[in-house]
């Protein structure tokens, strides 16, 4: 029974087990206060002032990302009535990534389909979209599902409250619409109007990113393959007014709601300037090389091999002059040239974050299937030991936390223990160390399948050890969530709060989102201790709300701060407080 609904729906089997391990993730797990508490206050405060071109963080223009995220966040907050992460967590991160490993899954099963028909040779004939009859079998489908859903930077992002795998997706359909119409295997006239619609929407979700990869992958391609005439069959003036009149609808929307003021924010400020010299996440050029090594773990040395293996394939029929056919050899060759260029890209914008390489790793991870094809029969040995040198790893990552955890009161793993514990206080929490028996004993068991049964079934057993593990993590994340978000942290400030409704906060990150539990906005002293024990407004904030006197307020503040102000310590000498994660809390 299992394995026939695996043979027919393989797919379904790893989307349905991949939400069953994320469900208590998504429902349990805290906002946390970088970005995703943040997104739920902006949300509120637009619901709530009726904007829905222009967004404010508590008053202040937030013109980082476009509207498309934020509006599926807002009808998902009236949907369900009250304010809650695991809904949009579910469309725009879960599902998003479903729909590109669809949609990937079906480019490799069309490319394989189109290469085993007679006379598939470029340029032959122009028919319709043929009938899916597949040369990939299940096991090669699970096998790439699996890679890509469980590469730990696009795992990650599935249960996170972000726009990436939105934006992701939108350029996975692109890419895969400008293959078909490339190709002349789908010559329908809508692909004409869903090529820069997708564009567009990559662009309504994320910003420039979304717009300029699939522009210049489609020019950098057509160029490589001495295509660039056809051109305005992808790009034509048709594509351009489309995409211009969405967009002058978007910025006519904004200027109406925001003023020019916005406009110029959006416009300059958050694209020109981030690009050239970021304010935030400033790095230099080749920092996303390291950075991709572990992005795609545990499967980096599999992925990197299948890349280099690829590239240089390709170089040699470029050399040789060899015929490609319509199928895989142009799909290898759109989704090499794909990750070079958003590579090459995203390393030239000044501001650089791990999370922006999202779009890459459908592209990596689909080479897999190809790189598999082009060794099959040799390089078996390789394929392993690329997967059973990092479930080796891993699994001994789990047993000597462990074996720190049993022998924390023998010398020297005394030492150590304490050191873990010093730096991260919740290592030796219940969540920690279910997560790590999970990995210990599914990465050990993940080795053990690879060793035996082949490389394909090892990548699907890490990808189930990788879920199991976040499985447990989220069944058991309430044990550290004070130390992921505010949650716990301001239900204390609510229990201690004597009715004044002023809520006070010292060296705490972006406090003033704590207003989605507090019901109030927060008075933020940043790290001006002085003008905290003064009552002084700061920054320019309105001096209503600071009378001097904070009899009957509540301060937050890092319990670590404590020792290392000597004006604060005597300042609260006399109030007990109450610790909270890495908070301490005190009723004035």
């Amino acid at each position: 029974m299992i394995r026939e609904t695996l043979r027919k729906h393989p797919l379904a089997a790893v989307f349905a087990f991949v939400t069953v391990c994320e469900l208590p993730m998504m429902i349990f797990r805290d906002p946390s206060p970088s970005n995703e508490l943040r997104y739920l206050s902006i949300v509120e405060e637009a619901l709530r002032e009726g904007h829905f071109f222009c967004f404010y963080n508590h008053g202040i223009p937030y013109t980082d990302k476009p509207p498309l995220f934020f509006w599926l966040m807002m009808f998902l907050r009236l949907f369900c009535g009250r304010t809650c992460m695991w809904l949009p967590v579910l469309f725009t991160a879960l599902i998003p990534s479903f729909v590109t490993v669809a949609v990937m899954d079906r480019w490799l099963r069309l490319s394989s389909a189109i290469s085993s028909q007679p006379g598939a040779e470029r340029g032959t004939s122009r028919p319709e979209c043929p009938v899916l009859q597949t040369q990939v079998s299940p096991l090669a489908r699970i096998c790439a599902a699996s890679i890509l859903l469980s590469s730990l930077l696009f795992a990650v992002q599935t249960f996170f409250l972000r726009m990436d795998m939105l934006m992701t997706m939108f350029i996975v359909l692109e890419l895969f619409t400008f293959w078909k119409m490339y190709i002349g295997r789908d010559v329908r006239k809508a692909n004409r109007w869903l090529l820069p619609l997708y564009i567009f929407l990559a662009l309504f979700t994320k910003g420039p990113v979304g717009f300029f990869a699939p522009v210049v992958v489609i020019i950098v391609f057509l160029a490589l393959e001495k295509q660039f005439r056809r051109l305005p069959e992808f790009l034509g003036w048709r594509q351009w007014l489309v995409m211009l009149l969405l967009f002058g609808g978007w910025i006519l929307g904004a200027w109406l709601e925001g003023g020019g003021e916005y406009i110029r924010s959006l416009l300059f400020h958050q694209t020109l300037d981030r690009a050239v010299n970021a304010f935030t996440h400033k790095q230099p050029f080749w920092w996303y090389i390291p950075t991709l090594l572990y992005a795609v773990l545990p499967y980096t040395l599999l992925m990197i091999t299948a890349v280099v293996y690829l590239y240089l394939q390709q170089w040699k029929k470029h050399r040789a002059n060899l015929p490609e056919s319509t199928g895989s050899d142009t799909l290898n060759k759109l989704l090499l040239t794909s990750i070079a260029v958003v590579f090459i890209m995203l390393s030239a914008f000044s501001g650089k974050l791990a999370i922006y390489l999202t779009p890459v790793l459908p592209l990596m991870a689909y080479l897999v299937p190809a790189f598999s094809t082009a060794t099959a029969g040799c390089r078996e040995g390789l394929k392993k030991a690329a997967l059973m040198i990092p479930s080796v790893i891993i699994a001994l990552a789990g047993l000597a936390l462990w074996t720190v955890y049993l022998l924390k009161g023998v010398e020297p793993f005394s030492k150590i223990a304490f050191a873990l514990a010093i730096n991260t206080p919740y290592i030796f929490s219940t969540t920690i160390l279910a997560t790590a028996a999970v990995l210990l004993s599914g990465f050990t068991a993940a080795g053990i399948v690879t060793a035996r049964g082949g490389w394909q079934k090892g990548a699907i057993a890490m990808a189930a050890a990788l879920y199991l593990a976040i499985f447990a993590f989220g069944c058991t994340v309430n044990h550290v969530n004070e130390w992921l978000g505010y949650r716990s942290v301001a239900e204390e400030a609510l229990r201690q709060s004597s009715g004044t409704d002023t809520y006070n906060t010292l060296f705490v990150s972006r406090p003033e989102n704590m207003d989605i539990y507090l019901g109030c906005d927060v008075i933020d002293y940043k790290d001006n201790v002085e003008a905290f024990i003064s009552g002084t407004p700061i920054d320019g904030s309105p001096s209503d709300p600071y009378t001097g006197d904070h009899r009957g307020e509540v301060l937050i503040v890092p319990t670590s701060r404590l020792g290392d102000c000597p004006p604060l310590f005597e300042y609260l000498e006399s109030n007990e407080g109450t610790s909270i994660g890495p908070f301490s809390v005190f009723a004035l």
